[in-house]
């Protein structure tokens, strides 16, 4: 089942009612969080999508695309992706095609996993500020890619 990504992009700021209104969820299974939590989330991993939302309303918060997806051999992003990124790319490739990011973090060891590279983009044209995070595995590959709106973003 494939979804809307440029429409789950644009619904930052709306409730998870109004996107299961505007059929931009494809199954009817409400996020869910720990409880505390102040956000809940959806984690349709099928169509490689995560959503999180803020618990209080249900309001989305984010829209993380899972481009890479460790646990399933030969997994390719299963939806059409916005503003002309490609289902395979690397760190070069997102900076000659997209611009040079606003912000970047080096690549880390934590707990014994080795992490690549992280860059910040500003998205222009939105209804709403909106930035974007790429993160990058550590052959500079893109792993996922994050669209929050730029007033929730804690960097």
């Amino acid at each position: 089942m494939t979804v809307n990504i440029n429409a789950l992009i644009n619904s930052l700021g709306k409730t998870y009612k109004e996107m299961l209104d505007a059929e931009l969820i494809p199954y009817k299974t409400p996020p869910t969080g720990s409880s505390g939590d102040p956000d809940v989330s959806l984690d349709m991993a099928k169509e490689g999508v995560y959503l999180s939302f803020k618990r209080d309303g249900r309001v989305l918060q984010e829209v993380t695309l899972r481009i890479q997806h460790g646990k399933v051999n030969n997994w390719i992003f299963p939806n059409d992706l916005p503003m002309g990124l490609q289902k395979e790319m690397t760190r070069q490739w997102v900076h000659e095609n997209i611009g040079e990011p606003l912000r970047s973090s080096p690549p880390v060891v934590i707990m014994k996993r080795s992490l690549g590279w992280t860059d910040l983009f500003d998205i222009k044209g939105m209804s709403i500020p909106v930035s974007m995070q790429v993160d990058y595995d550590i052959t500079n590959n893109v792993r996922s890619i994050t669209f929050m709106p730029t007033s929730e973003l804690r960097w």
